[in-house]
């Protein structure tokens, strides 16, 4: 049986929706901005492929701030809300804390419990205005501070030991706030050879960004099957569905 306002197609089989395509938001920094990069292609572009250009399931908003801490996040946040329109995401990924760990004194630091409660008054912002929003919470990756070192030409005012508290505590507030959490610290310090999935000690290169992908994938796949986007009908009609004549009456 397909769920409510699914049709099967006729001729393909392929279920298909008449109602607007669910949208999917992912809110961060620098490393969500270039998520929608081309070279080297991005964790969000590679989830646009499949959702957008494959499947034609959802839409995919990218609202990634370079530089950008929960700080600054938390102020712009209501503004996109309002900016975003009608049609509630039904998926949101919220992934910052590389910046907001910066070494204390550092213009873009957070303090962690500053950070701890930042995350959660985002939550909340989304689940106010987007009841039905399913959030997954993203942890900041390792970082190598000795190639982010040398790509700034200084310090870079970053180290592992604090990227790791601030993972605990963005793991610890999606436990807290029962969202679904992709500890991306923990996966990728698994890898043996996560350096080598970064341009510059802080940014994924094309390795990173398809792991990062992949995990996402697998995180929805698994956990969130519902929004997978082999489950998600295509919006619209097949094009082998539709009949040269009596069009009218599947288009509508």
């Amino acid at each position: 049986m397909m769920p409510a306002g699914v049709t099967k197609g006729a001729a393909s089989g392929i279920p298909f929706t008449l109602a607007p395509r669910p949208n999917f938001f992912f809110f961060g920094d620098s490393i969500t901005q270039a998520g929608s990069k081309v070279e080297p292609l991005g964790w969000v572009l590679l989830l646009a492929d499949a959702y957008l250009a494959v499947n034609r399931c959802a839409e995919v908003s990218n609202r990634g701030f370079a530089g950008y801490n929960t700080r600054w996040g938390l102020v712009v946040l209501p503004q996109l809300i309002k900016e975003h329109g009608p049609i509630a995401p039904c998926l949101a990924t919220i992934f910052f804390g590389a910046n907001d760990a910066c070494r204390e004194g550092a213009r873009q630091h957070v303090p962690l419990a500053e950070y701890r409660k930042n995350l959660g008054e985002i939550i909340a912002l989304m689940t106010k205005a987007w009841p039905q929003v399913t959030i997954i919470l993203i942890t900041p990756p390792p970082i190598d501070k000795e190639a982010w070192d040398a790509f700034k030409g200084q310090d870079g005012e970053r180290c592992m030991e604090s990227v790791g508290e601030y993972a605990g505590v963005c793991k610890g507030v999606a436990a807290e706030t029962g969202c679904q959490c992709l500890d991306l610290f923990e996966e990728m310090g698994k890898l043996s050879d996560w350096k080598a999935m970064m341009m510059d000690g802080l940014h994924f290169n094309g390795r990173g960004n398809a792991v990062v992908h992949d995990l996402l994938k697998k995180l929805i796949d698994t956990k969130l099957p519902h929004l997978s986007s082999s489950k998600l009908p295509i919006h619209l009609p097949h094009h082998t569905d539709i009949d040269g004549e009596s069009y009218m009456s599947v288009l509508q």
